[in-house]
């Protein structure tokens, strides 16, 4: 688990380079920073973030061990986690997998054409947002 005190330092450290934080996985001894921008993330994008961020990590020292760090574009086929995720994607083909059947399925495929406090509109199917178990665009 990271600290909030050091995610809110890498934060501010992405936003001043320019970019937004998409998400951030912590898994056992692997830090994935996702990174976004209206134009798209290039390599070069990632390497000048993870530099920045390493440096942080190398001070705050949040990892009681050796870690890998990885600073990634979310892709076109991004996850969707947050309202904010799923607001962007209106328009897009999506799939979404839920806890719960819905009309007798747990898996969607459809254009996310709503959004709102309560959940999304796979066509003119309504799924809030505490049965979506997973989700992503499906662009490709």
């Amino acid at each position: 688990m990271l600290k909030e005190e050091v995610k809110k330092d890498i934060f501010v450290i992405v936003e001043s380079l320019g970019f937004t934080i998409y998400d951030i996985e912590v898994k056992t001894r692997k830090l994935t920073i996702y990174i976004d921008k209206e134009q798209g993330v290039t390599i070069d994008d990632c390497e000048l973030v993870s530099k920045n961020i390493s440096a942080l990590l190398d001070v705050k020292d949040p990892f009681p061990s050796s870690y890998i760090l990885e600073v990634s574009s979310p892709g076109i086929n991004r996850k969707l986690k947050t309202k904010e995720h799923f607001e962007r994607a209106i328009g897009k083909k999506c799939i979404v997998h839920t806890h719960f059947p819905i009309e007798n399925t747990k898996v969607f495929k459809g254009i996310l054409t709503e959004c709102d406090e309560n959940g999304i509109s796979i066509g003119n199917i309504k799924i809030e947002f505490d049965n979506i178990k997973k989700a992503r665009v499906d662009e490709i």
